[in-house]
Order: structure tokens, then sequence, then C-alpha cells
């Protein structure tokens, strides 16, 4: 078998021997698109739910009625909020941000920026949960995909950012494990960009790669924003 059974990634480009899972307070629940579980080639969601032993992967596109999804909403061992933007959400970059003591329990919305919207739409039970953001002016480095605008990252830069501003704000104690997450990704996204130079793979993608600043940016990316300021509820 040419497949990894742990990170799910071919043996050539297998993970395992890059992670290094640590333990958190909080507990994020990667609510993952299918498109996203099935097809997806690096899989920024899956690795970083390795990495987070306090994570769970959930998979679907509406979750009111997922059996998983209603379990984890009912624990009560946990105070519940949903990474998301919204004018009432708490922007934990802000200065005098804070949250109140306890067990936090972090759902986290994987997919695109077109598949999250919609899944955030259909999932009723996410919306009158409490909304975290941040703000940050980092540019993704997922270079093998378009991102709007500065501050737009993939799953596992967000949960990156948002486990430094949790340790910023006292609700974490991860003594820069959380680096992990990036160590892991740039390692997917140099693997990615040497299959796209490979010329004797010339089926991986359809177009030739193309360098991010010289891509054109589609009109629809000002309200595909999903993870970031200035959106509306």
């Amino acid at each position: 078998m040419n497949l990894c059974l742990h990170c799910r990634r071919r043996l050539r480009t297998c993970l395992c021997e890059t992670l290094k899972p640590f333990e958190t307070n909080s507990r994020f629940i990667i609510l993952m698109h299918p498109m996203e579980y099935k097809k997806e080639k690096v899989g920024t969601g899956r690795f970083s739910h390795l990495i987070l032993k306090n994570s769970q992967i959930i998979v679907d596109v509406g979750f009111d009625e997922n059996p998983e999804f209603l379990k984890v909403m009912a624990d009560v061992s946990y105070e519940n909020f949903v990474l998301y933007p919204g004018d009432k959400s708490v922007n934990l970059s802000a200065e005098g941000a804070s949250l109140s003591p306890g067990r936090k329990q972090i759902f986290v919305i994987d997919g695109t920026w077109a598949c999250a919207k919609k899944m955030m739409k259909l999932t009723t039970k996410l919306h009158d949960l409490p909304r975290l953001s941040f703000t940050t002016e980092r540019v993704s480095e997922f270079k093998v995909k378009h991102q709007p605008l500065p501050g737009c990252l993939s799953t596992a830069e967000s949960l990156h950012q948002l486990i430094i501003e949790m340790n910023r704000l006292g609700l974490e104690k991860t003594l820069e494990q959380e680096n992990n997450l990036m160590d892991v990704f740039r390692r997917t996204v140099e693997q990615q960009l040497e299959c796209a130079a490979d010329l004797e793979r010339t089926r991986y993608r359809a177009k030739p790669f193309v360098e991010p600043h010289l891509r054109k940016i589609s009109k629809k990316w000002g309200w595909r924003n999903v993870f970031f300021k200035n959106l509306p509820s």
C-alpha cells in the first residue's frame, strides 16, 4: 500500500516524522467539508488535528443533525465558541480583549471560502454561539492557493494565530509548541511546489503554476473573507 494510514498521505510525502503533537487547554472541533476531507492535497485541517491532541474532525456540510457534532455541543465541561467574524465577535487581538476563565471548545470551519460560508449558514446551531476572531496583517504562506487579502489564512495558519492570541490572553500555555503547525504547513507547501515544478507530472494541475503576486484576483474575493474583520454577521 502506497499510503500512510496515519497522515493519509502517500508514503513519499508522509508527514509523520515532522508531527509534534501537543496538549491544549482548549478543544478544537474542526468542521470539515466533505470535499476537503476526500480531495484536498495539502489537507491543513487534517494535519492540524494530528498535531493538536485535544481536537476532533467532524465531516459534513450542515451539522445540525450530525450525531458527533451534537455530542460535542452538549459537553458541558467546555464553553462553546465558533471562530467566525461578525459585528459582535470577540476580537482576541484587540486591546483589552478578554474571555472568562474555563475550558473553551472552539469550532473551526475547514473548507474553501464559498463552502465555509455555506456550512455556517446551514448549521443553525452555530449561529447563537459566541464568535471569536482576530486581526492580523500576516500574509498567508499558502502559495499554492489564492488568498483574497492579507490576513486571510488557511486553517492551519488560523489555528496557529488563534493559539498565539490565546497564549497572550493567558488562556493557553503552549510554550511555542504551536509553531509545529507552521513547520508542517510549510513542508506541505514545499511538496506541492516541487510537484508543480516537476515536468514529468504535467497532469498534476490543469494550468501551469503561477506565483501568487502574478495572479489575477477575482472580484468575488471581496466577500469571501471568512475568518477576519469587517465582515457582516
